[in-house]
């Protein structure tokens, strides 16, 4: 019989395998090598992984808790897509929880918390000059993960983490090719809001900066269907 000791390792073992693997295919649905629509395969995956399927299945499930896939009895787990609807509800809700995270961490802000903000805001902007979007989005991300996690409250930070397909999918169409400097900066009105210690404060001024991301998101897709409109208008024109 295995000792408790022998069960903890193997059990440690699995988690970060897990980790590991969910980490990875969350990398390749960014990155784009996995498609919106496109099917994860277990055994395929086992295959590419050098793994049993169960850690795959482990991390497919993490994964549709955290919205980057979906899983269709009988058929497996297939990338998700968000529509525009999907995209303005899940930044709502976003906006209204970086609120309340807001004014909840506002106790807990040590010397740690904003060193860390400190060290992801030049991280940010260090990436935002050498425009790689993709490493601009993840420290923008952890900027904003910290605050969440700053406020203390497990069942808030599970449920935030719940929102980051949408906001992968938010930098992966809309933060490539804009002006990440600028973006950058905006968050040094976060930064100032948190010094002040006021959670009123802190709580308006992280809805307005999602609020300002929900404006850019319909801007952006309404762009998308007028171009798409006038293509259209355009091949019907052609002899």
């Amino acid at each position: 019989m295995a000792s408790d000791n022998t069960v903890n390792k193997r059990s440690a073992t699995r988690y970060v395998l897990r980790e590991d693997i969910k980490e990875h295919l969350i990398d390749a649905i960014l990155r784009g090598r996995y498609k919106p629509g496109d099917r994860l395969a277990e055994a395929k995956l086992a295959r590419e992984f050098g793994v049993s399927q169960s850690p795959i299945r482990e991390a497919l499930r993490d994964l549709e808790m955290m919205s980057f896939v979906k899983s269709v009895p009988f058929s497996g787990s297939f990338v998700r897509d968000l529509s525009l609807k999907d995209m303005l509800d899940t930044y709502a809700v976003r906006a209204w929880m970086e609120a309340m995270a807001g004014r909840l961490a506002t106790p807990n802000l040590t010397e740690d918390v904003f060193a860390r903000l400190e060290m992801l805001m030049e991280r940010m902007m260090s990436h935002a000059q050498k425009e790689d979007s993709h490493e601009f989005a993840k420290a923008d991300f952890a900027f904003h993960q910290t605050i969440v996690a700053a406020a203390g409250n497990n069942t808030l930070i599970r449920l935030y983490d719940m929102l980051q397909f949408a906001y992968w999918t938010y930098a992966s169409t809309i933060l490539t090719g804009y002006n990440l400097v600028f973006q950058a900066r905006r968050h040094y009105k976060i930064l100032d809001a948190l010094n002040t210690g006021d959670p009123d404060l802190i709580a308006k001024t992280l809805q307005e900066h999602i609020e300002e991301l929900i404006d850019r998101i319909t801007a952006h897709y309404s762009e998308g269907q007028a171009q798409s409109e006038d293509d259209s208008a355009a091949k019907a024109d052609k002899p």
